[in-house]
């Protein structure tokens, strides 16, 4: 049984960070359950450190080179974006097109695994210095963090949710989908209900978040997972009432990850790992 964590303290913005403060103020279970899905040296309480598009400050982005370097600071999770190619394989690619990443053009979803293949996805990054890497498959991926950490894989397109759900349901401790569309989300909780899910939000722009909410809710998510400049302590609590863990995605900036680590967050989503861990050692955390 998962221990509940004490509610929100009204002081705590004003206090020295502690190994209890972020899932306090996430007042779920959820932020829990994904600590106790990660290996031993992580420490319930703090928030998860979840590098961005495989880790996009350090390699390409959701490359296998990218995943390797997230492993390699130590992350918590590794969050990767996955469309299907046209013979219905998973992979890691942001875009529905091929265009912006790689050397090639057209639809993901129009080339096939073997077309994909051939697509150069190191070369338009970082001084071509990853020139040759490859296009990954979701199956590519998860072997690298399976056991190592969690793989938070976020579903951009309608449609793909049986294929997605075929390569993690027998890994269903080791990964979190997310998706900012609601079907799709409760698609996966329907096709696989053992895998955790959250909802994302684009910016709130000073909108009540109750519609965000409903909307997790009703498709049977127990996170969210929000524009970081829309979260704050108010809202995190907010989301505890509703019996919600809030994400913040996606900052960078070490005055980002202050505020966020006051704000009680139950996971930070950064493309620089290695930044947010210097915040928790500012803020006197161990983070090994």
């Amino acid at each position: 049984m998962l221990r509940q964590p004490p509610g929100p303290d009204p002081a705590a913005s004003a206090r020295p960070w502690s190994p209890h403060a972020a899932h306090a103020g996430t007042g779920s279970p959820f932020g829990l359950q994904c600590h106790q899905q990660l290996p031993d040296r992580a420490m319930p309480g703090l928030p998860l450190l979840i590098a961005h598009a495989a880790c996009k400050g350090h390699a390409p982005e959701n490359t296998l080179a990218g995943v390797r370097a997230a492993l390699a600071l130590d992350v918590d999770a590794v969050e990767v974006d996955v469309h299907c190619s046209a013979d219905r394989v998973p992979v890691l690619i942001h875009d529905a097109t091929v265009d912006r990443t790689t050397d090639g053009s057209g639809p993901v979803s129009a080339l096939t695994l073997s077309q994909l293949r051939r697509l150069d996805a190191g070369a338009r990054a970082f001084d071509g210095r990853f020139a040759g890497e490859r296009i990954p498959t979701l199956a590519e991926a998860l072997d690298l963090t399976r056991g190592r950490c969690l793989l938070v894989v976020e579903v951009k397109p309608v449609g793909i949710e049986r294929e997605v759900v075929a390569v993690l349901r027998p890994a269903a401790d080791d990964v979190m989908v997310w998706s900012f569309l609601p079907e799709v989300v409760a698609r996966v909780r329907e096709l696989a209900p053992a895998v955790p899910c959250a909802l994302l939000s684009p910016p709130l722009g000073g909108r009540p978040p109750d519609a965000l909410f409903r909307a997790a809710l009703q498709a049977g998510q127990q996170a969210v997972a929000v524009h970081h400049r829309s979260v704050d302590l108010d809202l995190v609590r907010h989301a505890a009432r509703r019996g919600l863990t809030v994400f913040a995605w996606t900052a960078d900036e070490p005055d980002e990850h202050r505020r966020l680590l006051r704000s009680g967050v139950g996971g930070i989503v950064t493309n620089y790992p290695d930044r947010l861990q210097r915040a928790l050692r500012d803020r006197g955390t161990a983070v090994d």
